[in-house]
């Protein structure tokens, strides 16, 4: 998922504003560089889902 600058702010200040989304965020990016150690694509593309639902969160859009 490519982002802007500014939806890469606003999905940083959710995290900051929501430390238990942050931990699974962190959980997640843990298990996928361990699933994906040697393919940096395939790390970004299993965290669109997951970003693009934080999204939805921060921006008060319907999940």
């Amino acid at each position: 998922m490519c982002m802007s600058p500014s939806q890469r702010l606003t999905f940083r200040d959710y995290l900051r504003d929501h430390p238990d989304e942050a931990l699974r965020y962190e959980a997640l990016k843990l298990r996928l560089a361990a699933e994906h150690r040697i393919d940096r694509e395939a790390y970004t593309t299993a965290k669109t889902d997951y970003v693009a639902q934080v999204m939805r969160k921060a921006t008060g859009l319907p999940q």
